[in-house]
């Protein structure tokens, strides 16, 4: 028997993107930040079954703060001094409830996290500003719906090589969007960035290009480690 999709866009995200740290010009305060291997997981989360709707209970979605924990942070930049996490809540509107029933927003509690961190100590320096890295589910349930949210997102979007631990990635502007089989999830950043430059950084590539195409990478393999790869 043919499997209909009439699951698709079951979670399409209204959400504001959330408020990014923003800074302006400044001059260099910090030595040039060391790069670090992520952390990965030597177990993965369990996550629980889909309903009828193809979603998972939004209570029982991943906390998006333990995606991405300090540790994990500081595993890939080993020189920040100063965390601080701050974990959100989604609206998602499910638009899969039969016919006449119309479309029902419903609240995803801790779905998102922003995490703000300084490096080095700046953080005791006037005028410092965080920097930050978003974590949010973006899906969790069947596979159906897990990929076809995915792809509303991804909107054909060339893939990043190698998946970067997950199924598939793609980068979106500053936010990279990825999905393993029963969850789909994004990794981003704001539009600037406090740090000047990294130890590694091509003196011709910026430190918010550097951060978004070479760092950010390294907390998304992270972040895949710990789901479920089946």
């Amino acid at each position: 028997m043919a499997r209909t999709r009439g699951r698709a866009a079951a979670a399409a995200l209204v959400a504001g993107t959330l408020t990014a740290a923003s800074c302006g010009h400044h001059v260099r305060t910090t030595p040039p930040i060391r790069v670090g291997a992520p952390h990965i997981a030597a177990s993965t989360l369990t996550l629980a079954p889909a309903e009828a709707d193809g979603l998972t209970r939004f209570d029982s979605w991943p906390k998006a703060c333990e995606l991405l924990t300090a540790d994990d942070l500081k595993a890939v930049l080993p020189q920040v001094t100063k965390v601080e996490q701050t974990p959100r809540e989604q609206q998602i509107r499910v638009t899969n409830l039969g016919a006449g029933a119309g479309d029902d927003d419903r609240d995803a509690p801790g779905t998102a996290c922003e995490t703000r961190f300084w490096v080095a100590g700046d953080e005791k320096k006037p005028r410092s500003q965080p920097d930050l890295v978003r974590v949010e589910d973006v899906a969790v349930g069947d596979t159906d719906t897990v990929k076809d949210n995915y792809d509303t997102l991804a909107q054909g979007r060339p893939r990043v090589p190698g998946g970067l631990g997950a199924r598939e990635c793609v980068l979106a502007s500053t936010d990279y969007y990825c999905r393993m089989p029963h969850i789909a999830f994004s990794v981003g950043t704001g539009p600037t960035l406090f740090i000047d430059r990294f130890t590694g950084q091509p003196k011709r590539t910026d430190a918010h290009a550097y951060w978004v195409h070479t760092v950010l990478p390294e907390l998304v393999r992270s972040v895949s480690a710990k789901l479920p790869a089946t």
